[in-house]
């Protein structure tokens, strides 16, 4: 347990309020899921040497997927944490491998994307991907496979836009760093796989409820806020131009303050759409015309999909090593 202890970080030493109204969850599983979640990686070649297992271990993987399943134990939350590890595996292949040119991101993109219906290329990365793509699926139904793939290949077709703008140069437009961000970020298949890991898998009728839709936008419109204010500083330090706060500067002619207290308050504007959305949906007239059983369906997924991932990327956001180490 020695690892654990030395990559839990109590986080910066006065924190923000908490803007959250639902409660922080862990899996009962994390530390035990702590203690096994190497040997995926490594099974892939992975974390060869202590400097890559160190650098692994800052990011806390098992605890952020204990926060966004907080019901999963056992190989189901191991799933989630492999998904959180092939994450971050992806984004520093980008970041020291593959990310040089455009041409590049899409080849290594193009590799991965071949695991979405299960197929495995040779390619370390993609294989693992392929791994835990196929674990996830099984036993799962056509619309959710269907839906999961979709949200899968947009995630990796968008990390080619970020790439364009780092060969140019110059940084996206505030607008354009949304749209893409909103992929990029990767909140859709998280709540996909917390639907499994949470059995409260939606029907397609359901799933494409107008009010869950607006839920789902302002989930990624809260973490992606979140995330950025949260690496704020080591963006700056690193050179990053594409970050909401300073995209809000460069737009708007604004200070660094002025910026943060915009991306603050688009936070607390996503996360009000969010509880206002819920209300409506559970009101009762959009919902009257759906069985008892469609009904408490909609309100675990709002609360055991949705919420605890706005919960959990929050509570991993102001406690990773990975933004305050």
């Amino acid at each position: 347990m020695t690892a654990t202890a030395e990559t839990l970080s109590p986080g910066p030493q006065a924190p923000a309020p908490d803007p959250l109204p639902f409660p922080s969850r862990t899996s009962p599983d994390f530390r035990a899921a702590h203690d096994r979640h190497l040997d995926w990686p490594r099974s892939f070649g992975f974390l060869a040497t202590d400097a890559e297992r160190d650098h692994h271990l800052k990011g806390q993987f098992p605890l952020i997927a204990a926060m966004f399943y907080p019901n999963a134990t056992g190989a189901e939350l191991d799933i989630g944490v492999d998904q959180q590890s092939w994450y971050f595996l992806f984004d520093d292949a980008l970041d020291e491998q593959w990310g040089g040119t455009p041409e590049r991101v899409r080849h290594l993109v193009g590799l991965v994307q071949e695991g979405v219906t299960g197929q495995a290329s040779p390619l370390p990365l993609a294989a693992a991907f392929a791994d835990m793509r196929r674990r996830s699926c099984h036993g799962m139904p056509a619309d959710w496979i269907r839906r999961s793939a979709a949200h899968w290949s947009s995630y990796l077709d968008h990390h080619v836009h970020e790439a364009r703008s780092r060969q140019s140069g110059a940084p996206m437009p505030l607008s354009t760093y949304l749209r893409v961000r909103r992929h990029t970020i990767g909140v859709a298949p998280v709540v996909d796989l917390a639907e499994r890991l949470s059995s409260c898998v939606l029907p397609d009728h359901l799933y494409a409820l107008p009010h869950l839709s607006v839920m789902r936008e302002m989930t990624k419109t809260f973490i992606i806020c979140d995330n950025d204010i949260v690496s704020l500083e080591k963006d700056a330090a690193q050179g990053e131009r594409n970050n909401l706060v300073l995209c809000l500067e460069r737009e708007h002619g604004l200070s660094r303050p002025e910026a943060l207290d915009r991306a603050l308050r688009r936070r607390a504007e996503a996360l009000e759409l969010f509880t206002g959305a819920h209300r409506a949906l559970l009101a009762g007239t959009a919902t009257d015309h759906l069985t008892p059983a469609e009904r408490d369906l909609l309100r675990r997924y709002c609360t055991e999909a949705l919420q605890t991932t706005i919960r959990g990327a929050h509570d991993w956001h102001h406690a990773s090593t990975r933004y305050h180490g």
